[in-house]
């Protein structure tokens, strides 16, 4: 079986389904990790203050996709998956035709739209272009946390028109614990897959290899590890969403 997961940021299927991904390529089954907004923006372009107090937070200056592409690699080695990096950009670079940002601060990362992406998103008619395997059962971001590029890749998925699998966007998850519950009385059907230990050494391994956004959501890589931890006893594993 062939298994692709759709990832709006390089890291979000490492944090969010990293020890399920490693526990399905040990039973045989083939995985592809799709970044949507995997494009690197013109250098020669500007980039908003807020990208670049972003570049500086991260510690890697303007060449900030190649970094995260290199980080990608490595923890899709260590989940044994196939990397495959589409070419939109990530929202803190897309712009109108007058080079105003579109999102430029974290406000208006976890916001509404903005109007002149909502009709015709790069991350759907991206997808569509990419040919989705028939046999492939795919999986996206419920989009909890409502980070815009999550929501697009959300939308990009099911314009597709595929079943769809859904997994729960981690960390922000942890903040909005009665959105599962509103699944759950809409009728969606929760699948829990239990981790072994090496899956979730695993899961916290691919984590810390996407080093530049540890300080995202964590003082260090060893509050990460014990965050997962916590996170995976607590949920009995990693659980995958499907609609009623």
């Amino acid at each position: 079986m062939i298994w692709i997961y759709l990832s709006p940021h390089f890291d979000d299927v490492a944090l969010s389904c990293g020890g399920l991904v490693w526990q399905q390529v040990q039973a045989g089954e083939a995985v592809q990790i799709w970044t949507i907004c995997g494009g690197a923006p013109d250098p020669s372009q500007p980039f908003s203050p807020f990208a670049q107090s972003l570049h500086e937070r991260w510690g890697t200056g303007p060449a900030a996709v190649a970094a995260r592409r290199r980080e990608d690699m490595a923890s899709c080695r260590v989940m044994g998956a196939r990397a495959r990096h589409l070419a939109v950009f990530d929202c803190i670079y897309r712009t109108s035709a007058e080079g105003q940002a579109y999102y430029a601060s974290e406000e208006a990362l976890n916001g509404p739209l903005h109007p002149d992406e909502t009709a015709n998103a790069a991350e759907i008619s991206q997808l569509r272009a990419a040919r989705l395997p028939r046999n492939a059962q795919v999986v996206c971001p419920l989009s909890l946390g409502n980070h815009v590029d999550h929501q697009l890749t959300r939308r990009a998925a099911e314009q597709t028109g595929r079943p769809l699998w859904y997994y729960a966007d981690y960390p922000y998850v942890i903040r909005q614990p009665a959105r599962l519950e509103e699944l759950r009385q809409a009728g969606w059907k929760q699948e829990t897959f239990p981790l072994s230990a090496a899956g979730l050494t695993a899961w916290q391994e691919a984590v810390a290899a996407h080093a530049s956004q540890i300080s995202t959501f964590w003082k260090n890589k060893a509050a990460m590890r014990a965050a997962i931890a916590d996170y995976a006893a607590q949920s009995g594993g990693i659980a995958l969403w499907r609609m009623g």
